[in-house]
């Protein structure tokens, strides 16, 4: 993934409903997950914390190795899918 910097669009929350934690506009009234984001899973909730905090991608690499006592080839992949959930769903803006 040829990305630099990544960050999460203004508006966008990560709100537990029914016990599942989904990404959320907060101008939607309906409170329905978007599109292309469904629940998300542990990492996922750990990965979206560190953004809100402004983390770096390397950041977010090294955080995974710790927290999952990974390797850094599969904290990227780990990385990358949860980069493309966002992107695909409009939520953050890339710098490439």
């Amino acid at each position: 993934m040829d990305i630099k910097n990544v960050k999460l669009k203004p508006g966008y929350i990560l709100k537990e409903l029914g016990g599942e934690f989904c990404i959320f506009d907060e101008k939607d009234s309906q409170s329905g997950s978007l599109d292309g984001l469904p629940s998300v899973n542990e990492t996922c909730i750990f990965l979206w914390n560190n953004l809100e905090r402004g983390a770096a991608l390397s950041d977010l690499v090294n955080l995974l190795e710790e927290k999952n006592e990974i390797d850094e080839e599969e904290a990227w992949l780990e990385l990358e899918e949860f980069l493309a959930k966002l992107i695909n769903g409009n939520v953050v803006e890339v710098e490439r």
